[in-house]
């Protein structure tokens, strides 16, 4: 009995010593902290940053848990200036019992944005106690800090459109954390789905007033791309694109967009990439307010399906450095379609040149508009384009004619610049040789997406997107007054000859 007594007192002792062994490991413990973003962002152009407030220390168990504060000396100047007379003296106790009264009643996320303005605010070499930079290709939903020290940590990320911060207790091995991480952005539409050659697209760019907390020098710049087939809409000397700016809905002066080259060095020459800078705008401007930029751009005869204008926002992401990140480009795509017309041989699917063809628009009822003749400018035998401007009375035509080849491997006459809509093309005059076609042919351009199209003709979809056309010849048909009336007189001459010189020799013979 005394043997088990002893054994039993013996574990009870080792129990003791694993217990205070385990308590005494967990005061001194590291743990892992995951930062999640939400609602279907990244953490791309942001830096996650993490700042222990303060020191713990973790005893007991169950509902016997204890925890011990000790403020962090390096944020002590930053709670100062958020606890205010909060603090009566410097102890660890006392910066406890401030920040708890700071943060209950539902004050917690208060405390921590506060805390966080204050600290981006101090322009002093406070740095984080950890911190990860994301670049703008980034694809990460979450990150993950190892080897944290137990304590009471703020984590906030720089390079959204407003602060996102949270407080946090780290007292177990894995801990997580959710922000919201909206970078900001921009949008860019268009006032037109589709377009002719020569039409004017205005776009539109909107945006939010980002939180500058912190920044010396917010850097917030527009910087837009056209394609080959737009020009910007400029001032008088063709140096500076005209733009409208409203904030919060209010209209505010800006000098025009500047033409700059790749260096971002300014241009005078005409070019297809510019920068609008309203750096200035937004820094005094209330967080989350609208922003709407509008300018224009018209549509040249280089215009293609894909002809698109796109814009990109370089915005600064971590206060006190001048590093910016930009955004992925918003693209907008205001295609102009084209039409290929493959005049062919009905007999023998030969391409025939020489046939004149009006292409005229429609009615609202879709049937022809002869007060609608299409003009067009000539680019090289059988390719044309839509005419810039249809009350041109030089350099422009409505007759089109085929060649004898294909062009660019599709049909024998080629327009290009054509807004989606329902046509009429009429045949003038067919080739030589050929019966011209009875009626106009009903020609229709679908868009389907920014980069697909259909056409068709006659309410038949060409799955080729190329509209053949065949014209026939006939045989020689008989005539009045030719070569053949003379055969058949003569023909009928003998016959008569022949009856007669019969009819004589029966005669002699009778006698």
């Amino acid at each position: 009995m005394k043997r088990i007594k002893k054994l039993a007192a013996a574990l009870l002792t080792a129990i003791m010593m694993m217990t205070m062994t385990v308590t005494e490991f967990a005061a001194e413990s590291t743990g892992t902290l995951t930062v999640n973003v939400r609602g279907g962002q990244t953490l791309a152009n942001q830096t996650v940053n993490v700042y222990k407030l303060f020191d713990m220390t973790v005893s007991g168990s169950g509902e016997n848990l204890n925890y011990g504060y000790k403020v962090n000396e390096t944020y002590k100047s930053i709670l100062d200036q958020v606890l205010g007379n909060q603090i009566t003296d410097k102890s660890d106790q006392w910066y406890y019992d401030a920040v708890f009264n700071a943060t209950k009643d539902n004050k917690t996320q208060t405390f921590a944005n506060d805390f966080t303005k204050a600290l981006l605010k101090s322009n002093s070499n406070i740095v984080a106690t950890t911190s990860r930079k994301f670049d703008k290709n980034s694809t990460e939903t979450s990150t993950t800090f190892d080897g944290l020290a137990y304590g009471y940590y703020l984590v906030c990320q720089t390079g959204t459109k407003a602060i996102q911060s949270s407080l946090v207790a780290l007292t177990e091995p894995t801990t997580s954390v959710d922000l919201k991480s909206e970078a900001p952005d921009i949008k860019k539409e268009a006032d037109k789905d589709t377009v002719f050659v020569g039409e004017t697209v205005t776009y539109t760019v909107t945006g939010q007033v980002p939180d500058t907390t912190g920044y010396d020098n917010y850097i917030y710049k527009i910087h837009d791309t056209l394609t080959s087939g737009l020009d910007f809409v400029t001032n008088t000397e063709g140096t500076k694109v005209k733009v409208t700016v409203k904030i919060g809905g209010t209209t505010v002066d800006v000098s025009e967009a500047d033409f700059v080259n790749e260096a971002g060095k300014v241009v005078t020459n005409q070019t297809r990439t510019m920068v609008l800078d309203l750096s200035e705008k937004v820094r005094t401007a209330t967080v989350g307010q609208s922003i709407e930029v509008t300018y224009q751009a018209k549509v040249n005869k280089d215009a293609v399906v894909e002809t698109k204008n796109s814009a990109t926002l370089e915005y600064s992401n971590n206060p006190g450095t001048n590093e910016t990140g930009t955004t992925k480009p918003s693209e907008v795509v205001t295609p102009t379609y084209p039409l290929d017309i493959n005049k062919i041989n009905a007999k023998d699917e030969k391409m025939l040149a020489g046939a004149h063809f009006t292409l005229y628009g429609s009615t609202s009822e879709e049937t022809i508009d002869r007060t609608k003749a299409i003009k067009v400018t000539k680019d090289g035998a059988g390719k044309y384009t839509y005419a810039s401007d249809q009350n041109a009375t030089e350099n422009t035509t409505t007759d089109m004619v085929t060649v004898a080849d294909k062009i660019d491997g599709k049909g024998n006459l080629h327009i290009n610049g054509l807004a989606a809509g329902t046509y009429y093309l009429e045949e003038t005059k067919a080739p030589d040789g050929f019966n011209k076609l009875a009626n106009p042919i009903k020609v229709t351009i679908a868009k389907t997406s920014d980069t697909e199209w259909t056409i068709s003709k006659n309410d038949t979809k060409e799955e080729d997107k190329i509209i053949d056309i065949e014209n026939s010849t006939g045989s020689l048909l008989p005539s009045t007054g030719g070569a053949g009336v003379i055969v058949f007189a003569g023909v009928a001459i003998l016959l008569v000859f022949g009856v007669v010189v019969s009819f004589i020799r029966d005669k002699r013979k009778a006698c």
